[in-house]
């Protein structure tokens, strides 16, 4: 069972690294491969020491000739010494590097890299201490050393492994975004589940391998209990442990990689490249739609207020002037459709958040006088973002949101846009109480052309081009339907550090 364990989690690293190509990536396969090299240490080690039970050899090898191959495997003590030592003090160092990454404690990651470099400081002293020449040369002179090694080396170990699990679930429970609290979740439990099949082992100490055929030692550590006759309860504890905490550790590091890589397929990262010219015309064609059909209704007014005996001149008046307005919003979007082709780039550059929203704000509520609006945007909060893309962008959502809200006969409840800054994103929320989003659906409805509404007037490239101008802005757009009711979009945008007075809710 152990030696199929080991075997997964040489797999479920090497599929990380493979798959992911990153930091994160990094610091969860050398997790794995520490492990690894740890416990077929310890399989090496049990395996020449011999004299084990018939359970605890087929729970550790599956059969007395791998356990004869292990043992007759040519290896010095010194040289198995050496491969405990590596994989038994690096494991709780990465395991603490993990939780470092992870965490967004202010005073830790303001110090970040020095953090990182720190946290190495005492595995590799205790490595350095546990070199076959030096720990020979220092026992033979102080026997006492033997005592001080361990207890020292094992100390350290429970405060890093107490240390990264704090720093991991505090972290989890500060997440306020339940989509990223899922995706961290995994995370938790792969590194929890590794923590302690790594426990269970971590008494093995190196000193033991040197000191193979001496009996002045600390007594039965390690895998001492491995080498007595376990009972039925205990061996039944033994193995429910080991492979839940083996097989849960690598499901929950697959599970976590393909989750992230998925995300990670529509993440702007990955698609930076993408032709900002097609960016502009989609969202002029997008936003030609709107005002023609905007216009048809206009033309419907004007035509009904003239078949009247005595039109209402100042109702045409406001609808002419209303046509005038939208004239010189398709003049005006013609224009930036043009310097966006002409330059190839979308203009990325400070602006305040609440300008954007507003400026949303202004053209939905043209669009749809009646309905009810909320918005909670914090001051002095400033984003990287071309403010007519982005607002064409929230202006978009927000139609879709009230739409939603009448299709369900909910059309005075409020279509709430929402702002914040956590962590590092900046958050813009858009909430309606309609009907939600079906599952099925959900997988679908950023695709281009793509319309659960009537085709004859929706053309099924809203959300797709909301989608492409998020993208643009180095963003990422997410929707989940909420449990009160409803959906909510959210537009996650890279947190610009220059913003000045007030962050607005944090996680």
């Amino acid at each position: 069972m152990l030696l199929l364990l080991c075997a997964g989690l040489v797999l479920g690293s090497v599929a990380t690294l493979i798959l992911r190509r990153n930091r994160e990536s990094l610091l969860l396969a050398a997790l794995c491969l520490s492990l690894t090299v740890y416990l077929a240490g310890i399989m090496l080690l049990i395996a020449k020491q011999g004299g084990v039970s018939d359970n605890v050899e087929k729970f550790l090898f599956f059969s007395r000739s791998i356990r004869r191959w292990f043992q007759f495997l040519y290896i010095t003590f010194d040289e198995l010494g050496m491969l405990i030592n590596l994989g038994r003090h690096t494991f709780p160092m990465v395991t603490l590097m993990t939780g470092i990454y992870y965490t967004m404690v202010p005073f830790i990651r303001k110090r970040h890299a020095r953090m990182l470099w720190m946290s190495a400081l005492l595995p590799a002293l205790t490595a350095l201490l546990y070199l076959p020449a030096v720990y020979h040369g220092m026992t033979e002179l102080y026997p006492a050393w033997r005592a001080v090694c361990f207890y020292f080396s094992y100390g350290w170990i429970v405060v890093y492994l107490i240390l990264a699990m704090f720093l991991l679930i505090w972290e989890l429970f500060s997440i306020t975004m339940p989509f990223f609290r899922r995706q961290f979740l995994m995370l938790v439990v792969c590194v929890a589940s590794l923590s302690v099949l790594y426990f269970i082992y971590c008494g093995q100490d190196p000193g033991q391998v040197y000191s193979f055929y001496s009996y002045d030692y600390l007594g039965i550590r390690g895998v001492g209990y491995l080498l007595l006759q376990p009972g039925l309860g205990t061996y039944v504890v033994l193995v429910a442990v080991n492979v839940a905490g083996g097989f849960l550790g690598i499901a929950m590091l697959l599970r976590y990689t393909e989750d992230t890589l998925s995300t990670g397929r529509e993440d702007p990262g990955l698609e930076r490249k993408f032709d900002v010219a097609r960016t502009g015309a989609s969202v002029f064609v997008h936003g030609i739609k709107n005002q023609l059909l905007a216009n048809r209704v206009l033309y419907k007014r004007i035509n009904a207020e003239l078949d009247k005996p005595e039109p209402d001149l100042q109702r045409l008046r406001e609808n002419v002037e209303r046509l005038s307005e939208i004239n010189d919003n398709l003049v005006s979007r013609s224009e930036e459709l043009y310097r966006t082709v002409k330059s190839k780039s979308v203009m990325l550059v400070p602006v305040r958040l609440e300008e954007v929203c507003s400026l949303a704000r202004e053209r939905f509520l043209r669009k749809y006088p009646e309905a009810v609006f909320s918005c909670s945007v914090p001051e002095g909060v400033l984003v990287l973002a071309d403010a007519n893309y982005l607002a064409e962008a929230l202006y978009n959502l927000l139609t879709n949101a009230y739409e939603a809200n009448v299709s369900a006969g909910r059309e005075r409840s409020p279509v709430e846009l929402a702002a914040y800054v956590v962590r590092l994103y900046t958050v813009i929320e858009v909430r309606d109480s309609g009907s939600g989003i079906d599952v099925k659906e959900l997988k679908h409805i950023f695709e281009p052309f793509y319309s659960s509404k009537n085709t004859n007037f929706n053309w099924g490239m809203g959300l797709y081009h909301v989608r492409t101008i998020v993208r643009s802005h180095l963003g990422s757009l997410r929707v989940e339907n909420r449990k009160e009711g409803g959906a909510v979009f959210f537009i996650l945008l890279p947190r610009f550090d220059g913003r000045t007075r007030r962050e607005g809710r944090h996680s």
